[in-house]
């Protein structure tokens, strides 16, 4: 590995240049840097769009935004691609998949879905404090809790059942998963969850 002086070092010696900063540091970022036209720019910086990049790089190098996740790491996570790019989803590919959006509007609903993650730990977080409540030890809590999602974590990357499927075979007709599952996530909460999506895909389009 060689570290190189400078970013446009980076870049000059690169076909494929990936942006990774803060949406608030790009205008700044790209001030600084000469890509030139036959270089790849992809770019993972949330909520800038094409449009709002194609002004920062005065020499049209070609563009291509992803939203990578923490999978990723693990070569487990599927990365949307937008537009579509041979070469870029080659890469990603070796990292646990990627997926092409056919336009930016929808590339930009999967940035909308990447704000429910840690929605999703709060929710792990609350079953273990009513455990806590009960009277466990909050480590043998979340413990507890954790053994219990991690295996349902390995169900989703060993089949490709639907998720309707996934539920009809962790839940019995009149069941304890049913009863929560019913009781909880009625049609009210599913529709609070659908207008917060809703108002996050605004956000990142622009459009709020």
């Amino acid at each position: 590995m060689e570290v190189c002086e400078s970013n446009q070092d980076v870049i000059d010696r690169s076909e494929h240049i990936i942006l990774s900063v803060l949406p608030q540091q790009t205008e700044a970022v790209l001030a600084e840097l000469d890509i030139p036209s036959d270089r790849t720019v992809i770019s993972a910086i949330a909520g800038v769009s094409t449009q709002t990049l194609s002004p920062l790089l005065p020499q049209n190098p070609t563009i291509v935004r992803i939203i990578p996740l923490p999978p990723v790491r693990e070569r487990r996570g599927v990365t949307a691609v937008f537009p579509a790019h041979a070469e870029v989803e080659d890469f990603f590919n070796t990292l646990g998949g990627s997926v092409v959006a056919e336009t930016e509007e929808l590339f930009s609903t999967l940035s909308a879905t990447t704000a429910t993650m840690s929605a999703y730990y709060v929710y792990l977080q609350t079953i273990a404090d009513w455990l806590v409540g009960q009277g466990w030890d909050r480590n043998d809590a979340e413990r507890i809790v954790r053994g219990q999602f991690a295996g349902l974590g390995n169900t989703l990357t060993t089949t490709d059942a639907s998720f309707s499927a996934l539920v009809a075979g962790h839940e019995t007709p009149g069941g304890l998963n049913e009863m929560l599952h019913r009781e909880w996530l009625d049609e009210d909460n599913r529709d609070a969850l659908a207008a917060s999506l809703d108002r996050v895909f605004a956000r990142v389009t622009g459009a709020e």
